[in-house]
């Protein structure tokens, strides 16, 4: 973790310090460690390519976030922090995140979107259905099968050792 929070920028950590100082003092009674995390630890459990995406999502979220704070407060010093905090973030992600990542939850929205309860929405997802079904069984993770497979196989022959 050390070298990950070197990473960030002298400006960025001291806006982003100076912003947790002035909310602190102005949120009386918000409990922040509840032990629930908002976006802590949410790229535990995946590979790198689903952590870019994940990781896209999030900074797309601190930086509503962000606006939204940036909206709320009359502080004119607090709403320049909150800019160029943003601006840090934009930054971070146009020079380590690619494009690809935005298309991708660009269309991952589009599919949430889905009224699953049009007609048509239904009728085209059931004439998709056996493509679709044969592209995820494409993409299954091997991983698991061959796990799946293994454990089988030992069952197998742990059976037939018994008879």
């Amino acid at each position: 973790m050390a070298s990950s929070e070197a990473s960030i920028p002298p400006n960025a950590r001291l806006h982003i310090e100076q912003l947790n100082n002035y909310y602190q003092k102005t949120t009386e009674g918000a409990d922040l460690f509840d032990g629930k995390p908002l976006f802590w630890g949410r790229l535990d459990g995946f590979e790198k390519p689903e952590q870019k995406l994940l990781m896209t999502i999030i900074l797309d979220a601190y930086n509503r976030i962000l606006t939204q704070m940036q909206n709320e407060t009359e502080d004119a010093e607090v709403q320049n922090k909150l800019i160029k905090v943003k601006v840090y973030l934009d930054r971070l992600k146009l020079h380590y995140f690619s494009d690809k990542h935005n298309k991708l939850k660009t269309q991952a929205s589009e599919v949430m979107a889905l009224k699953e309860t049009d007609p048509l929405v239904q009728r085209k997802a059931l004439f998709e259905l056996i493509k679709v079904y044969h592209e995820a069984d494409n993409l299954r993770d091997t991983s698991v099968q061959n796990h799946r497979s293994r454990r089988q196989a030992k069952a197998s022959r742990k059976h037939r050792s018994k008879s």
